[in-house]
């Protein structure tokens, strides 16, 4: 901490308060990105595996993309890089070529409800709240 006197005390605070969010951005980007590789841990897991020679393509696809913008905006996205047109369909069900509609394999909104709430749950815990 810098020393302060009357004619620079404002400059001392405001430099400890960018330091502090600095800080507790940092652990929350870390906080994100363990969270975000779990998610992603779990799609691979929980999601629906085909047959034939295309078993597994879609159930190992999954992937966390980190994107940082200014200001210590961060966010974490998990996709789907070997067949992102299918998360759609398997998630909310599809109308069939030949009539009726595909069954839905609802695996995604499981994992993005947990994603949220471990994520807000580990931030009340590490920063003391």
């Amino acid at each position: 901490m810098a020393k302060a006197d009357a004619g620079n005390l404002a400059d001392v605070i405001m430099k400890e308060l960018r330091e502090y969010r600095e800080l507790k951005n940092e652990e929350m980007e870390e906080i994100a990105k363990e969270v975000a590789a779990e998610g992603r841990k779990k799609l691979k897991a929980t999601s629906p595996r085909g047959s034939g020679s295309r078993k597994g393509h879609y159930a190992d696809g999954w992937s966390v993309k980190a994107v940082k913008s200014g200001n210590g905006k961060f966010s974490f996205t998990i996709h789907n890089r070997k067949k992102p047109g299918l998360t759609h369909l398997l998630e909310k069900g599809h109308q069939l070529q030949q009539g009726g509609r595909a069954e839905a394999y609802p695996h995604i909104k499981k994992v993005e409800e947990w994603c949220n709430k471990e994520y807000e749950r580990r931030v009340k815990a590490r920063l003391g709240r």
